[in-house]
């Protein structure tokens, strides 16, 4: 199976190329960033699953435990430019929940080095690798809390996966893995004191965990530019209520874009949500 795989790389290389080529970076990043699909690629035919690997990805020195993982974050991270942002001066504040490994991190300080970040990731095997991945690049004015983003500050149940290079983890069952262990949180509310250019969410259901705490504390909404966030719509074909989460942030003075893709009726689909005051 992993000779046919080789044998069939080079149609593999030539839809990298078109991958590559419709992204919307300049030439010489469509080319970098066609040589890191190839890499990573390759290196995937291998199945090396669970052991320390790593990628060069756009100067940074990127940290990971399986290459599909790897691939995957590229894909949706800096192909896709799903969390790409304006923001009033260099050196934006931004709040990352859900940092995962740090692909998101990588990304923000590849559009703005000197951006001051607070990223959040639970996950004890991905923060332990976003810990790695911020310390071997030097990234400056980057905090890390291995806590998750919730509606109060009590401890909570997380599931996760006993594979690790899945990096799956969440506060439901239905979204984590089997393995279940209890990690502290905290609120966002505490850390939108003062002004925030983006925040971006990726918590896996959670958000509407989020969601309560800036109902309770909505006044602080006024020092945020910025929502980003991935929106888990019909996990397990429960009701739909979309519209009370665009209602929120729409009844706040905020304009919203949304990216969303599906099959079938009924699917579940992860929907991209962008916040901003216009």
């Amino acid at each position: 199976m992993i000779i046919l795989q080789y044998i069939k790389f080079p149609l593999s290389a030539i839809k990298m190329w078109f991958e590559a080529s419709a992204a919307s970076y300049s030439f010489k990043e469509k080319i970098h960033i066609f040589f890191v699909l190839l890499s990573l690629r390759f290196k995937e035919i291998g199945g090396q699953k669970n052991t320390m690997i790593h990628q060069n990805i756009f100067g940074f020195n990127v940290y990971a435990y399986d290459y599909t993982t790897l691939l995957f974050l590229f894909r949706e991270i800096f192909l896709s430019k799903d969390y790409f942002f304006k923001a009033k001066s260099q050196s934006p504040v931004v709040i990352d929940c859900g940092a995962n490994i740090g692909m998101s991190v990588f990304f923000i300080k590849y559009l703005f080095p000197s951006a001051h970040i607070t990223a959040f990731e639970p996950n004890p095997s991905a923060f332990e690798l976003l810990k790695l991945n911020v310390e071997r690049n030097q990234l400056q004015n980057v905090e890390l809390i291995n806590k998750a983003v919730s509606n109060d500050k009590k401890p909570i149940d997380f599931f996760v996966n006993e594979d690790k290079g899945t990096l799956l983890g969440s506060v439901r069952s239905d979204r984590g893995g089997n393995t279940k262990i209890s990690i502290e949180t905290v609120l966002l509310s505490d850390y939108i004191q003062q002004e925030c250019e983006l925040i971006k969410i990726d918590v896996e259901g959670a958000e509407w965990l989020i969601l309560e705490d800036l109902k309770q504390n909505e006044q602080l909404l006024k020092n945020v530019n910025h929502f980003i966030l991935e929106y888990h719509h019909k996990i397990n074909h429960e009701p739909s209520r979309l519209t009370q989460f665009l209602g929120f942030f729409e009844s706040r003075g905020y304009e919203y874009n949304i990216r969303a893709m599906y099959k079938n009726e009924g699917d579940f689909q992860d929907l991209i949500l962008n916040f901003y005051r216009s």
